[in-house]
């Protein structure tokens, strides 16, 4: 685990049962691990082995050596594999950041230079932004966007930020002490400010700590209240306090506050950061948000990937991490800088494909040999697979809504015995349904009727029949195209 955010995480319980191996990482990566853990009720127990950033060690009989980068995650690395023809080089997320002198941010180039004496047989890095020109810093720091506020308001300013962003909750804390500001938080926040603290992550000074029974005593001009949390639970956490449903009633926000979401959303969790923002602005305060354009994610861009690839000169090269797209301009930039790559040693791979080393340190891919690859859906809760009908039909239902009908039938009698209980839901309103269900009940009733008199009786023709002539009827009447599910019970 290269660094504690949860893409390092997420999947490692719903497999690790089935490849229960020892997990390497810091302890910050631990305290995401466990996070993660009990956040969403896993219970798995990890063979979890603690490192630092700089810690060298065996498996299975290779040398393992770590080197610390710098990312938004504190004391995150990279990692070196020694084999018999050289080292596996992988960066793990960073950027090139020299400005730092954060212990648990530096980018170490000392280490970096003394692993590139070793012949390099193979480097991978991360794509995510390989395709943005120049360095990433400074554009990812916070403090520009947020150091006016902190300067010149005259009310209350919340901060929102994402607990994953260690970095940026330093910079928050480096903002309060200059501007000589109380720091107050929620009682959520107070514990993850207390294990970072605990784990050397990042420390509050006494004296700018505001406890929550002093929050009327204080200027509020001199107040930064501070929320962190995990992903829409954060939003989650920001909304009830728009809304005034907090169970701390000392937390409130009023039009003289000013309210800042500090950590633009990924695209998974728009929508829930679109509608905070959208309660934030019903209370009257002033509403601060950071767009993704304004502050760059700690991935490495052009220069960044260009240094480490000058600095390692591989005799292979893989970008991994990243769309397709992604992965082509890491393998174009490491093409175009003449140190030796080019498009036989130089890969661009899909999940599944397999990148065989030989003993005589020869890589290629394995034609025809690609691992089965499969989408799953994971809730957090549990895994899936899901298949493009699965997509479809829950498109479906969240957008033209749902038909279900239910009947019993007594194939031996060859009647319907339990009279048709049709619902719909998701597309009609109660006073247009009455007429809607009524033809709809009365096709099922005829197309039932037609099958238990046939010599054989075929349920699923039946169904399938029913399903063809609903959905035409419902798409000429209203244009609406739900999901039909009939129910046919039968007894003796």
């Amino acid at each position: 685990m290269t660094h504690a955010h949860d893409e390092q995480v997420g999947a490692l319980p719903f497999f690790y049962e089935q490849a229960p191996a020892p997990v390497y990482g810091t302890s910050a990566s631990l305290f995401t691990l466990n996070s993660h853990r009990i956040l969403l009720s896993h219970e798995v127990k990890y063979d979890y082995r603690v490192v630092t950033t700089s810690s060298a060690f065996l498996i299975a009989g290779h040398e393992v050596r770590l080197f610390q980068t710098c990312h938004n995650a504190a004391n995150s690395f990279g990692v070196s594999i020694m084999i018999d023809k050289g080292q596996i080089v992988y960066s793990g997320d960073y950027i090139v950041d020299y400005e730092t002198n954060n212990p648990n941010y530096l980018f170490d180039l000392q280490a970096i230079g003394d692993l590139a004496r070793r012949p390099t047989l193979l480097l991978m890095t991360e794509s995510l932004s390989a395709d943005s020109d120049g360095y990433c810093s400074p554009n990812h720091k916070l403090t520009g966007h947020l150091a006016p506020y902190l300067e010149s308001s005259e009310g209350r300013v919340f901060i929102a930020a994402s607990w994953e962003n260690t970095y940026g909750i330093q910079e928050i804390i480096n903002l309060c002490v200059a501007n000589h500001k109380k720091l107050a938080f929620s009682h959520e926040t107070k514990e993850i400010l207390d294990e970072l603290e605990r784990l050397g992550v990042s420390k509050i000074p006494s004296e700018n700590i505001l406890n929550a029974d002093d929050i009327f005593r204080c200027r509020e001009q001199d107040m930064v209240i501070l929320f962190l949390g995990y992903r829409e639970f954060l939003y989650d956490h920001v909304s009830e306090l728009a809304e005034g449903k907090l169970n701390d009633r000392k937390m409130f926000l009023k039009p003289t506050d000013t309210f800042i979401l500090a950590s633009p959303p990924s695209d998974s969790i728009e929508e829930d950061f679109t509608a905070t923002v959208d309660k934030l602005f019903r209370t009257g305060c002033e509403v601060v948000y950071l767009k993704k354009k304004e502050l760059a994610g700690m991935h490495a861009r052009k220069n960044d990937l260009k240094l480490l690839l000058a600095i390692f000169k591989p005799k292979y090269y893989l970008p991994v991490k990243g769309l397709f797209s992604k992965l082509l301009a890491n393998a174009k930039l490491a093409t175009s800088m003449n140190i030796g790559l080019n498009h036989t040693n130089t890969f661009v791979m899909e999940n599944g494909m397999v990148l065989d080393i030989a003993e005589n340190g020869v890589a290629k891919i394995i034609q025809n040999s690609n691992i089965d690859v499969r989408e799953l859906l994971v809730d957090g809760l549990g895994v899936s697979e899901v298949g493009n009908q699965i997509i479809e039909e829950r498109t479906k239902l969240g957008v033209d809504g749902v038909v279900i009908i239910a009947t019993t039938i007594s194939r031996s009698k060859k009647e319907i015995i339990a009279k048709p209980d049709c619902q719909m839901r998701g597309f009609v309103f109660v006073k247009e349904a009455e007429p809607l269900l009524k033809e709809v009940t009365n096709i099922f009733i005829e197309e039932l009727e037609k099958g238990l008199k046939s010599d054989k009786f075929d349920k699923d023709k039946v169904q399938e029949i029913f399903k063809d002539r609903v959905k035409k009827t419902i798409r000429y009447q209203i244009r609406r195209d739900p999901v039909v599910i009939p129910i046919i019970e039968e007894v003796e």
